[in-house]
């Protein structure tokens, strides 16, 4: 009974951790991105010069010539694999925030299409205004409260599913036999395939199990520098300074990319305003 308390409150921690983080991040990601490229780096490369002084000041080891050469090559192995490690992070989130971009785009795309369909289809009867009503009401849903939410790193709200089914309510209204509304049905399956593949893609950043390895990874190699007997206390500091501020910028672009749909380099609805747009030019 204890352990499966314990157990309990653990996870109740770790989500709150998770939450913190989200939070966190999403402040992060709404700095100026120069402001916080300038900030990863004095971090990093502060922890590395801090690291050396620290070292040398408190920690006292008697080096041989083979200690020396063997700290060397575990740092070398340890570089090697941690900078495949962070190759695979960073094709990772830029394979995704690609995906990310060519999916909303699809999605945008097929909304646009799907709007003219409906606005020139047929005459003017209660089944074609309502069903343009509905889709509205929808298109309108995804810029006000879908795209916001995913800026803000919050999770999704089923209202959008609603309104989405009700545009498959009111177009199975229209005449189902004419070859137009099978058109517009696919369009809107597409619609519906694509608009389920950006909300995966708004939900598929690395969670805090992911960045605690890359972290442990980064504080292990900057250990191994300071390890390394350097008979220049400047030239020890430059070079473990140099490493912390590499490390650094590879965690700047993951930062950056990992979030496709926050931040200075996000994605926008730009076919959702197209349709809104295009509700005003007809209207005048």
């Amino acid at each position: 009974m204890f352990r499966y308390g314990y157990l309990i409150s653990c996870f109740h921690i770790f989500k709150l951790l998770n939450l913190i983080s989200i939070n966190i991040m999403y402040y992060i990601l709404h700095m100026p991105p120069f402001l916080l490229l300038l900030i990863i780096l004095i971090v990093f490369g502060g922890v590395g010069i801090g690291g050396v002084y620290l070292f040398r000041k408190y920690i006292r080891i008697n080096y041989k010539r083979s200690h020396n050469e063997a700290v060397g090559y575990t740092f070398a192995i340890l570089g090697g694999f941690y900078g495949l490690l962070l190759g695979f992070v960073v094709f990772f989130v830029w394979d995704s925030l690609k995906e990310g971009h060519n999916n909303a785009d699809r999605e945008g795309s097929l909304a646009k299409g799907l709007y003219r369909n409906i606005r020139y289809y047929g005459e003017n009867d209660d089944s074609k205004r309502d069903l343009m009503k509905s889709y509205l009401a929808y298109v309108n849903y995804v810029l006000d409260k879908e795209y916001p939410d995913m800026e803000h790193l919050r999770p999704q709200s089923d209202s959008g599913r609603l309104y989405f089914n009700d545009v498959f309510h009111k177009m199975e209204r229209l005449k189902t036999t004419d070859m137009r509304v099978t058109e517009m049905f696919t369009e809107l399956n597409e619609l519906a395939t694509y608009r389920s593949l950006r909300q995966l893609d708004g939900d598929s950043a690395m969670s805090i199990e992911i960045w605690v390895p890359i972290m442990i990874g980064a504080f292990i190699l900057l250990v191994s520098a300071l390890m390394i007997d350097v008979e220049s206390l400047r030239l020890h500091m430059t070079i473990t300074a140099m490493l912390g501020i590499f490390i650094g910028m590879v965690m700047y672009i993951i930062i950056l990319l990992d979030h496709p749909f926050t931040g200075v380099i996000r994605i926008e609805p730009t076919g959702y305003r197209e349709v809104i747009k295009m509700t005003h030019d007809i209207d005048k």
